[in-house]
């Protein structure tokens, strides 16, 4: 009997506590701010995809996307397509820094408790329904699947997809959003987001970030008006067509929609990092950190070839150079004039 009552009384002392170190791991949005217009300008940010690293990066958005349009006075509402799976080939383009075979878990589950706070809104559907799907579609998408002999084509199309389904919702919400943002829920942002530039978008318009635009258009975060969000996220109506004249690269076939649509693009300095199941960021990333609009040239492709003449410049005066992974003094006569520089 006293053993029952002492095992009671810790769990009456350990619920609260529990309850406590969760609301400090999970971000919390800001309170309503006074002074702002009314009605509120009104911002749709959209997630969508498989989610494999969201408790890594959530606390980021929230600083880097959230708090900026919050301070602006927009009123952000967010939704999410997710798929549902136990165990997922994420990807197996090794130059790209992705792990061969990566498991999820419970990763659907994970983004509606993290996007709760938030009050997002969306869908958890199974991949596995997708694919059984994707599979009978014979006509439009089995010979191109042959065609890439890979897990990569059938990655891009699930992503697709879930970026069609996620925007539907806010289409049906009929919310008339002055700006819409699509990110993958595995970026781990570097910057705060101009909510000047977002709440003043022009019609038509996609705002895309200055780096890893490859050969093409960085897709991985868009900002686009409300008309072009529509049509940028309906693309994978476009991709069995594009795919079978030429070889379709997501940067490529969005830079193809959006000339057919005739939409504007303007630059977004907006950096991010993928990040991995395990927390680690992508190892062709870690350069975005030396990533500028002034370096623009060199980042919109692999901004590992950023030279040290790149990284070292600002401490060039002092005699010392840096690199990426290390720090050495230089030979030479800078030796001694470079003492009263310090650590870096």
């Amino acid at each position: 009997m006293r053993s029952a009552v002492v095992l009671f009384l810790l769990l009456l002392v350990a619920a609260p506590l529990l309850w406590l170190t969760k609301q400090q791991h999970d971000p919390q949005p800001p309170a309503p701010r006074d002074g702002c217009p009314s009605p509120r300008p009104r911002v749709a940010l959209c997630f969508y995809g498989l989610n494999r690293a969201l408790r890594h990066t959530v606390h980021g958005i929230a600083d880097k996307i959230w708090k900026p349009l919050h301070d602006a006075c927009a009123a952000v509402d967010v939704y999410y397509h997710v798929w549902e799976t136990e165990t997922a080939f994420v990807d197996t383009a090794a130059r790209g820094g992705e792990r061969m075979e990566v498991t999820v878990g419970d990763g659907a589950a994970e983004m509606v408790r993290l996007l709760r706070p938030f009050g997002a809104r969306g869908i958890t559907e199974k991949q596995a329904t997708f694919d059984a799907a994707f599979a009978r579609n014979a006509s439009s998408y089995a010979p191109l699947d042959r065609r890439y002999a890979g897990p990569n084509f059938r990655n891009l199309m699930r992503q697709l997809e879930s970026l069609r389904r996620v925007a539907a919702l806010w289409r049906r919400s009929g919310v008339p959003y002055e700006a819409v943002v699509y990110a993958r829920p595995d970026l781990k942002f570097l910057d705060a987001i101009d909510a000047g530039q977002l709440l003043a978008v022009p019609s038509k318009t996609v705002l895309d970030p200055y780096w890893h635009r490859w050969s093409g258009l960085n897709d991985r975060v868009l900002v686009c008006s409300r008309d072009a969000a529509a049509l940028v996220a309906s693309r994978i109506e476009l991709a069995p067509g594009y795919a079978a004249r030429t070889f379709l690269r997501a940067e490529s076939f969005l830079q193809f929609v959006v000339k057919a649509h005739g939409l504007r693009v303007d630059d977004l300095a907006l950096r991010a990092q993928r990040v991995r199941a395990d927390g680690a960021v992508a190892s062709n990333d870690l350069c975005l950190e030396y990533c500028s609009p002034a370096r623009r040239g060199v980042c919109r492709g692999d901004c590992r070839r950023l030279s040290l003449i790149h990284i070292s410049e600002p401490t060039r005066r002092r005699g010392r150079s840096y690199a990426v992974v290390g720090l050495k003094k230089k030979r030479g006569g800078g030796g001694g004039g470079g003492g009263g520089g310090g650590g870096g």
